[in-house]
């Protein structure tokens, strides 16, 4: 659910968000509470409990607005800042290009949040430690301190171990190694996190050893992630949109029928096809296109009356960036992506799957090649 843009970068909340707002918000206005000290009215607890949540998770988006911020001076394009169950990451459109741009665009987070610590120190000692102001700003205090500090542990892919990957990057000049190395001391960390929660659960019952379990697990899982991501990207690495595009298997003519175009993708077995006019591409029909028209309309109905058409879609030059290519066919969500020349002749589609077998295709002669 996106909620507005600051800075022009867009702001995203997950559904998974509302549970631990409602959980941050109910810890914070039941009895045992912070606030549970003070003689507040029911009402006047809950409004308190809510606005100390809503401070706290602006503090995590300001964590998350400083790692966007230091990238876009960089020169990255951010996708944008979503906020889920485990706290919010920052999204962007390609990766750091040196190991200085990596450690400062990681650091600046935990930072941001260890500031925002002290700031909040200082509104509580004003605001006068028993009173209710007071108390919720010590809470944001500590709750930032936590993050800042959580944050810098060398468990990749939190800032720390983003930070420890960027010096050995910078040590060894190797981004692929440093990865490694980082990814492994991430999953020990993980690993760590699992264990203590397990054994903080069996013997004292559910509860915060239930969430180093789940962080723990969480850690591990991303970790692999960037892992095989990082893997993927140095694959691709100096290879274009086009050496990765597949060809679409048949093409649509402008004035092909619905039903015509449908029986054709089906036999194909293709989620979508291009609708050319001679060569030029004017626009994609995938399957999902087909359920605007009414089961008997399909015979007199043109594909160019359901289709995309071609400004709407999102295509790729040939000469894109495999891995940029790649990261927008994962923005956008879409199964495939159009690659177009200047004249507007269809090249092929970008795929997952596609990527994958070219991957496969491409180092087997290596290996055979190296096993000589």
């Amino acid at each position: 659910m996106r909620i507005g843009r600051l800075f022009g970068i867009a702001i995203v909340v997950d559904v998974s968000w509302l549970f631990i707002f409602a959980l941050v918000t109910w810890s914070l206005g039941s009895g045992a509470g912070p606030f549970g000290s003070v003689a507040l009215a029911p009402l006047e607890r809950a409004l308190l409990a809510v606005g100390t949540a809503l401070l706290f998770f602006a503090s995590v988006l300001l964590h998350e607005l400083s790692h966007s911020l230091v990238a876009r001076s960089k020169g990255i394009p951010i996708t944008e800042i979503r906020l889920f169950i485990f706290g919010g990451v920052s999204r962007f459109a390609e990766e750091p290009q040196t190991a200085p741009s990596a450690g400062w665009i990681a650091l600046v987070g935990p930072l941001t949040s260890i500031a925002l610590a002290i700031v909040a120190l200082g509104c509580a000692k004003i605001a006068g430690a028993a009173t209710p102001l007071g108390i919720a700003f010590a809470y944001l205090a500590a709750a930032n301190a936590i993050l800042g500090v959580f944050n810098l542990l060398p468990a990749f892919p939190l800032d720390g171990g983003r930070v420890l990957q960027a010096i050995v990057w910078a040590k060894t000049h190797d981004r692929k190694r440093a990865t490694t190395i980082a990814v492994r001391i991430g999953a020990a960390v993980a690993w760590l996190l699992i264990i203590v929660g397990i054994a903080e659960t069996l013997t004292f019952g559910f509860g915060g050893g239930l969430w180093y379990t789940l962080i723990g697990w969480f850690l591990l899982q991303s970790g692999q992630a960037e892992a095989r991501a990082a893997d993927l990207a140095l694959a691709l690495q100096g290879h274009s949109a086009l050496q990765i595009a597949t060809p679409a298997g048949a093409f649509l003519p402008a004035n092909t029928l619905a039903d015509a175009a449908l029986k054709l993708m089906l036999a194909k077995g293709a989620r979508a096809l291009p609708v050319v006019i001679g060569e030029r591409f004017a626009g994609l029909v995938t399957l999902s296109d087909f359920r605007h028209v009414e089961a008997d309309a399909l015979g007199r109905t043109y594909v160019t009356a359901i289709m995309k058409r071609a400004p709407d879609v999102a295509t790729l030059a040939p000469t894109a960036k495999a891995d940029e290519a790649l990261r927008l066919l994962g923005a956008t969500g879409f199964h495939q992506l159009p690659v177009v020349a200047d004249d507007g002749t269809f090249l092929g589609f970008v795929t997952r799957e596609g990527v994958i077998a070219w991957i496969a295709e491409d180092r087997e002669p290596r290996v055979r090649a190296a096993l000589r």
